[in-house]
């Protein structure tokens, strides 16, 4: 928990996210060219062959980047979770119901490809009856992103949300009206699958929307922990040391002044030591050591780096560079009592002499 809060979301979670939307994207195409090809309807000038591959092709993708979600899921140290839960729903103790829900899509999907590459052998009949868990994988792959999701309140997830969730449900009622139902029937089934586009809504908007939702979701103590900024108390901010701690419980910038060295690492890799004393606006200490490969214009490759911040009267605080452009950067540290602070650093170097400014804001969860 210490070090997710003070290296932040690493590339692999971004992939789990990027890679989990456009898997839920490949879905909604699959789901709708599905009941496309079943009606027998096709766009002009397209064969219903050329339908039937175009669902294949994207359940396929689909399936691909599923493995990639999960691989990278397991791979990221935060949240943990578990491989196990990658198999068996319900089985991690991160937002069990979501994740779990997600754990059943996987499954169904891999049943699919099993029963797809064993088809002569299974017969038509068995493999059309597995196939059909297809149109159960969506919805429950719908509540798996906006139940475990990091971006459910995010516009732009809200806006493909919406866009899945109206693709479906048009394909569907186009379906019934063109089903051979009798009217009592159709007319039941248009109500029963509007109530549930309302019913979703009204849970959405309840649930994953909601403040509070990490919590309630089933988030562990320790990573809410991990991410949430100190609360004072108003006798504690009456001595020195609280004052100091609430002070980074909201934005900060102060001054940079310090010597750089050089040298070389264990490993012969090349090294530069940044040491830094804060002021006017923070006490305290900023330590950035890069390692890489150095440049003949006297620039640095970077390839690792450290980042230790240590306010007068507070924890001290550790990470890494999330990012770094000529003398900016931008740093993540964590302390061990759980909070994190985003660092945004603009050097100036002068020979062995560094100074510049830096700002804190402090990282908290939904």
């Amino acid at each position: 928990m210490i070090a997710a809060a003070a290296h932040g979301p690493s590339p692999l979670w971004y992939t789990t996210r990027g890679t989990g939307a456009v898997t839920l994207v490949l879905l909604t195409a699959s789901v709708v060219l599905g009941i496309a090809a079943a009606r027998g309807w096709r766009l002009s000038g397209a064969s219903l062959f050329t339908v039937g591959s175009l669902h294949r092709t994207l359940s396929l993708l689909a399936v691909a980047l599923l493995a990639v979600h999960i691989v990278t899921t397991l791979l990221d140290p935060f949240p943990h979770i578990g491989v196990a839960a990658s198999l068996i729903p319900f089985s991690d103790g991160y937002r069990t119901l979501w994740l779990g829900f997600g754990t059943i899509a996987a499954d169904i999907l891999l049943a699919l490809v099993i029963t797809s590459l064993l088809r002569r052998r299974l017969g038509y009949g068995a493999w059309r009856g597995v196939h059909l868990f297809a149109y159960a994988c969506w919805p429950v792959a719908l509540l798996h992103g906006l139940g475990t999701g990091s971006d459910a309140r995010s516009t732009w997830m809200l806006a493909l949300t919406i866009c899945c969730v109206a693709a479906v449900a048009l394909a569907l009622a186009a379906h019934l009206t063109a089903a051979r139902l009798t009217p009592r029937v159709r007319a039941g089934a248009l109500i029963g699958g509007a109530a549930a586009v309302l019913a979703f809504t009204g849970w959405v908007a309840q649930g994953p929307l909601a403040k509070g939702w990490a919590r309630r979701a089933g988030t562990p103590a320790a990573v809410l922990a991990a991410f949430r900024p100190p609360v004072q108390t108003a006798a504690a901010a009456g001595s020195t040391r609280s004052a100091r701690v609430d002070r980074l419980a909201r934005p900060f910038t102060a001054d940079l002044t310090g010597v750089v060295q050089r040298g070389q690492g264990s490993k012969g890799t090349d090294v530069v030591d940044l040491r830094m004393r804060l002021r006017n606006g923070l006490d305290g200490v900023l330590r950035i050591r890069l390692g890489g490969q150095a440049t003949p214009d006297g620039g640095l490759v970077m390839s690792r780096s450290s980042v230790s911040f240590g306010p007068s009267g507070s924890d001290r605080y550790s990470g890494r560079i999330e990012a770094l452009q000529g003398t900016a950067l931008r740093a993540l540290v964590g302390s061990p009592r759980g909070r994190a602070v985003d660092l945004k650093v603009q050097l100036f170097l002068s020979g062995d002499n560094v100074s510049g400014s830096v700002r804190g804001t402090p990282v908290g969860a939904q």
